[in-house]
């Protein structure tokens, strides 16, 4: 799934000034996939899911195991040949064979899952929606300037993870969304400017 979070600020700009005892708390960090994750509207929704789109999970579980069990039984004739004669001639087309079975697995569970990703993706554009609002509640209640994403943090003392404080003011910005896309809703839709209303041309004297 396309991820729909964003970064704040860029690893080089914790190098701008030193960090001091006193000025320490200035500085917190986070983990944007975490926070959407973790967020009480994303758990909600998740268990609804599991509810309302009962039956395709069902699908998607029971045909990945049929697709696995053939797959296995390719996989272990191959290892009973290869032992039996490492020079046999047909191991490259049954590993050809193995390979395009496996391709054709992927692919065929991936657009069962279509339906459940659109509704995964409209569900965490709601919440993100909401991100930057409680970013900066958090941020301001704990005096934090600088908030870096996790994986720009070489090291830090305790109490600079911001996580669970965003997390809290995400749950009172957006307890709970909706699971169910409207028809025409495209992933970004929320997130894109209006086009501009097309300028009148002058009418001529």
């Amino acid at each position: 799934m396309k991820t729909l979070t964003k970064m704040f600020v860029a690893a080089s700009a914790l190098a701008l000034a030193p960090i001091t005892p006193a000025s320490a708390q200035s500085v917190a960090y986070t983990d944007v996939q975490q926070v959407l994750s973790m967020s009480q509207a994303a758990k909600t929704a998740d268990q609804q899911m599991r509810v309302t789109y009962k039956a395709t999970y069902d699908q998607i579980e029971s045909r990945s195991r049929v697709l696995q069990a053939e797959l296995n039984a390719m996989i272990v004739k191959y290892q009973a040949d290869q032992k039996t004669n490492a020079n046999n001639p047909t191991l490259a087309t049954q590993g050809k064979a193995i390979q395009d079975k496996q391709r054709a697995a992927q692919e065929e569970l991936g657009k069962l899952s279509d339906p459940l990703e659109r509704v995964n993706a409209y569900v965490l554009e709601q919440i993100d929606s909401k991100l930057d609002a409680a970013v900066t509640a958090a941020m301001g209640k704990k005096k934090v300037a600088l908030l870096l994403q996790r994986g720009a943090v070489i090291k830090n003392t305790p109490g600079t993870d911001l996580t669970q404080d965003i997390v809290t003011e995400l749950n009172v910005l957006v307890p709970n969304v909706s699971i169910t896309p409207p028809a025409d809703w495209q992933p970004g839709q929320q997130n894109r400017a209006p086009a501009a209303p097309a300028q009148q041309q002058p009418q001529g004297r």
